[in-house]
């Protein structure tokens, strides 16, 4: 631990990464899915309204199904505002642990570690393996690049 921020509480917030990335992978396919439903409902609405129109006073019309996949349209584009504001908050949070990487000053080869370790979420034999080092030289690695993101946060 280095004046409060600890080299585990670093690698939490390096791991909360691949993490992010996955959610935001998985709520960009929602709203895909909920967009074509809700395209889909709304094309049905927009075809033309049902021959069993129901007067209502005034005059006017008033189809039933029609006002039940206007409110069906209406939930789905909430849904799709929900997730893209959960949606606006992860990348907003995967962006910062990227400007915290790029602020520490790390080497390409400290680079490659945090990439593989932490946001590919590699295990650390594999990590060393695909750096071609021994487990003991990525380690070394690892420390040097933990400790140097530590410095950017004390700062």
């Amino acid at each position: 631990m280095r004046g409060g921020i600890s080299v585990e509480a670093v690698e939490k917030k390096l791991y909360q990464y691949s993490g992010y990335k996955k959610r935001i992978e998985e709520q960009e396919k929602q709203i895909v899915e909920l967009m074509d439903k809700k395209d889909v409902l709304a094309e049905r609405m927009l075809r033309g309204r049902n021959l069993d129109i129901v007067r209502v006073m005034g005059g006017f019309a008033s189809d039933p199904v029609f006002i039940a996949v206007q409110k069906m349209v209406d939930v789905y584009g909430a849904m799709i505002d929900a997730i893209r504001h959960e949606l606006v908050d992860l990348y907003f949070k995967a962006d910062e642990i990227i400007r915290l990487v790029n602020a520490a000053g790390l080497t390409d080869m400290e680079r490659q570690y945090i990439q593989y370790r932490y946001f590919d979420g590699l295990r650390a034999s594999q990590t060393a393996a695909k750096l071609d080092y021994s487990e003991g030289h990525a380690r070394k690695i690892k420390n040097s690049s933990l400790l140097k993101i530590c410095a950017v946060l004390e700062r």
